[in-house]
């Protein structure tokens, strides 16, 4: 692992996956590849073709892994290879390429620096910048998995909700499946100055 500080931020990528990072990451490998004291010309930044999979433009052929098979169960896939795509989209960057392509905006930013919050269907996943969170009287309970733990006015941002759409995700509210318990009293602060 190496610790790595770019724009401000500092944070650890494992050596194996430092191809990866800057292949997503474009500003900092050209900020690394600007800096004379970047310890990473000489490996990380050479080919910048290496990328997870989920990624729009990645190459089949350079991305992280893909699953092999060596037997395909005729009930779910009719061949080796119908086996490894379903696998790579049920369980690997495949699901997670998916689940990026359904990503609509709820919650649009007005201007730099305001909130916004993007989900994929059904709230399986989440994306939310300068998100308001109060967590100061938190309701605990003895049951497992509260839904209404989160009230109307402690969970928002400055942006554009658009309510319709944020409640048409709720078709799936359940713990550990969907963010939409937690996003469901999500609320609009356009009139912050």
């Amino acid at each position: 692992m190496l610790l790595l500080v770019a724009l401000g931020i500092v944070f650890f990528v494992h050596c194996e996956h430092r191809p990866y990072y800057f292949y997503n990451n474009k500003r900092v490998a050209k900020q690394c590849r600007l800096d004379p004291l970047c310890p990473f010309k000489q490996d990380a930044l050479q080919d910048l073709s290496d990328c997870w999979g989920y990624e729009k433009n990645c190459d089949p052929g350079k991305r992280f892994s893909y699953p092999v098979c060596t037997k395909a169960d005729s009930a779910w896939a009719r061949s080796l290879e119908a086996a490894q795509e379903l696998f790579w989209k049920q369980a690997d960057f495949g699901y997670v390429k998916e689940r990026l392509s359904e990503l609509q905006t709820l919650c649009k930013a007005t201007k730099p620096g305001d909130s916004s919050l993007r989900c994929s269907s059904h709230t399986r996943f989440c994306k939310a910048t300068n998100l308001y969170l109060d967590l100061r009287e938190p309701r605990r309970g003895h049951e497992r998995y509260k839904e209404d733990f989160i009230q109307q006015g402690e969970i928002g941002g400055r942006c554009r909700l658009n309510k319709p759409a944020l409640a048409a995700e709720g078709e799936h509210k359940s713990p550990l499946q969907s963010w939409y318990a937690e996003l469901q009293t999500y609320t609009s602060w356009t009139l912050i100055p």
